[in-house]
């Protein structure tokens, strides 16, 4: 599969179920990981595994240090995804996510997030479509994190025109 350069980064509005191609790559701006990340993420979640939490234990585990929750990591790859502005306003919704753990994110890593197009199938109702994107979480080495895929079904953009239009008839703003 031929694959097209990155989209820049936060450069516009949504894009439309019609406008992606098998192909098209996205990349995401890069995030730094932090103490306060794991900190957060640990409270937030309930998981204070030593693997995530305990400097000291760590250090006689398998990655001799610390290093970064998996599901934390998979939450920041989806807020930079949408922080693209590629999604918005014509996203419906996120239905289904395949992740696959391949490598470490320790404390200080630096994370950017790769997508690619994959499939692009029409949903009967042509309000929406569905698109399959194959991720990859890349570390400031360029190392391979994460990887996996993600179903997304997107507005068409008819459809979304013509319920604008029917909210803006009756006084209402549509999202």
């Amino acid at each position: 599969m031929e694959q097209t350069p990155p989209l820049a980064v936060g450069g516009f509005g949504g894009l439309y179920f019609e406008q992606f191609q098998v192909g098209m790559c996205i990349e995401t701006a890069s995030r730094t990981i932090t103490e306060a990340d794991l900190v957060n993420f640990a409270g937030i979640s309930g998981d204070f595994t030593a693997l995530h939490t305990d400097e000291e234990s760590s250090k006689k585990g398998p990655f001799r240090r610390r290093i970064a929750h998996g599901m934390l990591i998979q939450s920041i790859a989806t807020g930079l995804a949408i922080q693209t502005r590629v999604f918005e306003g014509t996203i419906a919704a996120l239905v289904s996510m395949d992740i696959r753990w391949l490598n470490p994110i320790y404390p200080g890593d630096t994370i950017t997030l790769l997508l690619d197009v994959t499939e692009v199938d029409p949903v009967p109702s042509k309000r929406s479509g569905k698109i399959t994107l194959n991720s990859r979480v890349v570390n400031q080495d360029g190392v391979v994190c994460v990887g996996g895929t993600w179903g997304t079904l997107l507005l068409c953009e008819r459809a979304a025109k013509t319920a604008r239009r029917r909210s803006a008839r009756q006084g209402g703003e549509a999202s």
